[in-house]
């Protein structure tokens, strides 16, 4: 009977623990649409953007890049490839809604309110491994073969740092994205995911990805949060935020702060648009220096002769006046030589 008691106690501690797990690992949590709009407010700017309604411009740095800049790839096996973002705000623009690109503005987000682990679509071929993030109103259905993104939304690695926590390392400078682009080919993986059941595309399989590393990948656990916040990979397992965001009050809700689409900042982007806007300050001295210097190098030549030149004439006039009168003298002189009163003197 003490035994029956004992394995009893031990069964009930088991599915204590079992169950604790399982909560630990789902959380349900509900949130509204307007969550989104208030939650992102701190971290950047929401913009009325015609045709996609309000869209959310990150405060990041140049360079960013969606599913590129801070952030790495882990594999589970309930939702297999998972964006881990680096970024506090990363729960939310890159496991819900879509990115686009704008030659001004730089990378928008427009808020959804469907949960994947990456909306992203994938290529895989020769050595590398690549990914674009879904445009504005880009589904899956259409993804799935029909959906070319610009080559400036790849990114692209070498297949074996694919599963790096330090990827970033490894990145392919977008210069050869077209390159790449020509000799890979699509990868139509889909999975149906867990508790979500949305479809999405998952990348590569993991028995190609392991032959490519020639290494084994670590499966991680998946657990969910209560709080929003910056999406936690250690230890094999990731704590993510993951709430179910209701469609009811997608249309009526808004951001409390907005601003039009020409008033938003347009720095950006960081590559595209600053060559252009930093060439014309780089001619316009070229132009001016000459322009500057000719005028003192031709007045100096102008003034020196002028000068000089007065100062030679002056002498030649006063050399003249100078010797003039004594000319005059000697002919006054001479009347007083002649003799008249002599003429008078010998008649009388």
């Amino acid at each position: 009977m003490k035994k029956i008691n004992i394995v009893l106690a031990i069964l009930l501690m088991f599915i204590m623990s079992l169950s604790s797990s399982q909560a630990k690992a789902q959380v349900n949590v509900s949130v509204s649409f307007q969550f989104f709009y208030d939650n992102l407010s701190p971290y950047g700017t929401w913009i009325s953007y015609p045709h996609y309604g309000y869209v959310w411009q990150p405060r990041v740095g140049r360079g960013f890049h969606p599913y590129r800049t801070s952030g790495h790839w882990v594999w589970s096996p309930e939702y297999q490839w998972i964006w881990v973002s680096d970024y506090d705000w990363g729960w939310a623009p890159f496991h819900y809604g879509r990115w686009h690109h704008d030659p001004f503005y730089g990378w928008l987000w427009i808020p959804d309110y469907e949960w994947a682990p990456a909306w992203v679509v994938w290529r895989g071929g020769g050595d590398y491994y690549g990914w674009a993030p879904l445009d504005a109103g880009i589904s899956t259905s259409i993804a799935f073969g029909n959906y070319s993104p610009p080559y400036d939304y790849w990114c692209f690695v070498p297949r074996r740092y694919i599963a790096s926590p330090t990827i970033y390392n490894y990145y392919v400078t977008p210069q050869q994205n077209t390159t790449i682009i020509n000799n890979t080919t699509v990868i139509n993986n889909s999975t149906s995911g867990g508790s979500t059941g949305n479809v999405f595309v998952n990348g590569p399989q993991r028995s190609e990805v392991e032959k490519y590393t020639q290494q084994s990948i670590t499966p991680v656990k998946l657990n969910e949060t209560s709080r929003p916040g910056r999406t936690r990979a250690e230890n094999n397992e990731v704590t993510i935020y993951k709430p179910k965001v209701s469609a009811a009050d997608k249309t009526s809700a808004k951001p409390t702060k907005v601003i039009p689409a020409e008033k938003a900042n347009k720095t950006n982007e960081p590559a595209k648009n600053q060559p252009v806007r930093t060439e014309p300050p780089r001619t316009q001295p070229q132009k001016s220096e000459p322009i500057r210097t000719e005028p003192p190098r031709t007045q100096p030549q102008k003034s020196e002769p002028t000068k000089t030149e007065p100062p030679r004439t002056q002498p030649q006039k006063s050399e003249p006046t100078k010797t003039e009168p004594p000319k005059a003298q000697p002919q006054k002189s001479q009347p007083q030589k002649t003799p008249p009163p002599k003429k008078k003197n010998g008649n009388g």
